[in-house]
């Protein structure tokens, strides 16, 4: 059994990697990977980031249009001032080439963003993804299909989903879209999962099941996306009613937003697995009605990317409530016969909580221990030997809990009592995670059925948890493997209990007293603490894995100092880090963990901020106000305290609606408007009524002058890099109007 299982790790480890690239001269109807990068490749203007603002680009942006007009399709720019609910608003310019369909049929759209962060080159995110549109765009331009195709090459992701925005409120261009196949990306490789689709999703999932040629994909990552506050363009279309599914990649994280997401780091492997799969979904969706209606969502996942399996949302609970009848009349049988009794299955039960519960204090404690030399980080460089640490703790804390109740429970009531908490467990989730239900569900069906088979055929314990684990492992083991690269360092412990999961389905089996499940045991713990002893003594960054901390030069309003988010030796060297005073980021609604340093003064030009009109009234005061940057800064924003905000306009834009999502990041009564790749703007600001407002205006570039080579040197020296917004140089100007 344990070797079955290992070879089940083993396939899900082997399946954590995408196709063999296609080579440039792969058939034209086919996706080439290899042709996706060298058209990436032409179009990114070397390592250079190009956030909005820059002449990179725009330079990105004009290459995109030239290399849709090479393949034939006549292109559009959508130029216009976007803002989100958050404030931040940019002009954007979006790109779009459509494939003409029937005259009367609905329209599908490709998707992905062009904009980088200022930090990265953005050859990952989302290089890939426009790479990954531009050569599905090629591979069908001579097919006919039902359906029109607009590739949506969008702006301003980065910084807030601006160019979805922008597409989703000009109803000529937005009118007929009714589905959306939107790729983004998270790291540099891994799979394409197929992570989040639109509500009401199950007349889409026959569709992706007939499609896919190598699935990965589960309703479990879509409920958990749903509850992070994270974001793709394919939130605002869903928010626009239009129907949608969403690929990313989620490996070497530590290369997002980073100098690493560069053309080098671009995995072929994960550009090839992307294409087939945008490729396979356009080929389906194009043929397919885009009005189709359901009113309820489907549980789906895949088995091992060989297959996809589904069913409809309503189905869990009754799947379980089967499961849950079987399993009682195969205990009754038991019980009847004097096989097990009550006490027994009490006893199984108590295990199977035990287990987690061990697993999961051993685990965190453990993992604590082994992160001591890298508190600081998230991903370490190598984190193999305490991720092995966490599975061998589940496994064998697992057959440490069990092995004492065996004795009173024998076979039969650990195995009972371990169904009965799987099957609880799947109702829990089909409740608050229902999309995540199949990982209980699944393992249940298979315990009431080995229950059934071994009360009514006596089908022997060892085929029970053959059976049992080889199933959840199908199901658990691809999910635990990409927990890490999920969540990182937190998701240590998560690893260790998820593990001993898995083991309640053989450990019924294995608990028995013997000498060599004595001396297993113990060598799973001697290698725990080997494994901690090595991650002990690796590096916790390296060049491929570095630390993240930006370097900014901060004016705030005349006291200049270097702020940096995290500090080393090597820059305490040069310059005396203290921990950066609260009233720095007076509204920030905690305390920001950044370190600050004197900085010499120098001749910068503050932003300006002047009131254009000032309409004061008992009921109220309505503002009107011009930001502009001076030095013509890519950034600038207006920082502000009010209690009694009725509404914001940023060039005449009213802010959209706030999303389910929308979570403020400001201290009460604060307010922050923030606009890209323009020197000024006008904000118009109404009150509920007449008071003063403390507002702080700020502009941001990204070159640091000469002054910071010393500590940009040292930050270098300590393997680390920017990410992000990167590093800046940010003035500011405090007024009380």
């Amino acid at each position: 059994m344990f070797l079955i299982l290992a070879a089940l790790l083993a396939v899900a480890i082997a399946g954590t990697h995408g196709p063999t690239a296609l080579p440039a001269n792969a058939p034209s109807d086919k996706f080439s990977a290899t042709r996706a990068i060298v058209v990436l490749d032409s179009i990114l203007v070397g390592n250079a980031p190009h956030p909005i603002g820059t002449a990179a680009h725009d330079l990105v942006r004009d290459r995109i249009i030239a290399e849709l007009r090479r393949l034939g399709y006549q292109t559009s720019l959508q130029q216009t001032f976007s803002c989100n609910a958050y404030a931040t608003c940019a002009p954007v310019a979006n790109v779009l080439a459509w494939l003409p369909g029937d005259a009367r049929a609905d329209t599908l759209m490709l998707s992905a963003h062009y904009d980088s962060v200022a930090a990265g080159p953005g050859a990952s995110d989302d290089g890939i993804g426009f790479g990954t549109v531009l050569e599905v765009a090629r591979a069908v331009r001579h097919n006919r299909f039902r359906n029109t195709i607009l590739f949506l090459i969008t702006d301003g992701e980065e910084d807030g989903l601006l160019g979805a925005e922008a597409f989703v409120a000009d109803p000529q261009r937005s009118r007929g879209v009714a589905a959306a196949i939107n790729i983004d990306n998270r790291g540099t490789s891994g799979r394409s999962y197929l992570f989040e689709t639109s509500r009401h999703n199950r007349w889409l999932l026959p569709l992706i099941t007939r499609s896919l040629p190598r699935p990965s994909a589960s309703s479990f990552f879509f409920n958990l996306y749903e509850l992070l506050p994270n974001d793709t363009d394919l939130t605002v279309f869903k928010r626009a009613g239009i129907a949608g599914i969403n690929f990313a990649c989620m490996g070497k994280v530590t290369h997002y937003h980073s100098p690493l997401d560069d053309i080098r780091h671009v995995t072929p492997a994960t550009v090839q697995d992307h294409g087939e799969h945008v490729l396979a979904m356009t080929r389906a969706l194009a043929n397919t009605d885009l009005r189709q209606a359901t009113d309820e969502d489907a549980v789906f996942f895949d088995v091992m990317s060989t297959a996809m399996l589904w069913w409809p949302q309503s189905w869990t609970t009754w799947i379980a409530i089967v499961a849950l009848a079987v399993l009682l009349f195969g205990a009754a049988i038991q019980v009847r016969t004097e096989e097990t009794s009550a006490g027994a299955v009490t006893a199984g039960v108590a295990s199977f909580f035990l287990s987690l519960i061990a697993a999961a204090i051993t685990g965190a404690v453990v993992a604590w221990i082994g992160s001591l030399r890298a508190l600081a980080a998230v991903w370490v460089a190598q984190p193999g030997p305490i991720v092995a640490a966490m599975w061998l703790i589940g496994l064998s804390m697992a057959i440490i809990c069990a092995t004492p109740l065996y004795t009173r429970a024998s076979f039969d009531g650990l195995f009972i009592g371990h169904g009965f908490c799987w099957i609880a467990m799947s109702i829990v989730l089909a409740a608050i995670l229902p999309g995540g239900a199949y990982l209980a569900l699944v393992p249940s069906i298979a315990f009431a059925l080995c229950m059934l088979l071994r009360s009514t055929l006596d089908l022997s314990a060892a085929a029970c948890v053959m059976i049992t684990s080889i199933v959840t492992a199908m199901l658990w083991f691809p999910i635990t493997l990409a927990f890490y690269d999920l969540i990182g360092r937190p998701s240590l412990g998560v690893i260790a209990t998820a593990v001993a999961l898995i083991a309640t389905t053989f450990t019924p089996a294995v608990a028995a007293n013997s000498a060599m499940r004595r001396a297993s045991v113990a060598a799973m713990n001697v290698t725990v603490v080997v494994c901690v002893g090595m991650q002990l003594l690796l590096p916790a960054y390296n060049p491929e894995s570095p630390r993240a901390i930006d370097v900014e030069y901060v004016d705030d309003n005349g006291n200049p100092v270097w702020l940096v988010d995290g500090v080393t030796p090597q820059l305490r060297a040069v310059a005396h880090f203290l921990l950066a005073p609260r009233d720095m980021f007076p509204w920030a609604p905690s305390r920001v963990h950044a370190f600050s340093a004197p900085a010499p003064r120098l001749p910068i030009p503050a932003p300006e901020l002047s009131v254009v009109s000032d309409d004061r009234q008992p009921h109220g005061r309505h503002l009107m106000l011009q930001v502009r940057s001076a030095r013509g800064a890519e950034r600038i924003s207006l920082i502000f305290h009010t209690p009694d905000l009725l509404f914001v306009r940023v060039n005449g834009v009213r802010l959209p609606q706030q999303p389910p999502k929308f979570r403020s990041i400001l201290a009460a009564g604060w307010h922050s408007v923030s606009v890209r790749g323009a020197q000024q703007a006008q904000v118009e600001i109404m009150l509920r009524r007449d008071q003063p407002i403390d507002a702080i205006a700020s502009d941001t570039t990204f070159d640091l002058p000469p002054e910071a080579v010393p500590i940009v040197r040292a930050r270098d020296d300590s393997i680390a890099v920017p990410t992000g917004t990167g590093d800046a140089v940010i003035v500011r100007r405090r007024m009380r109007l």
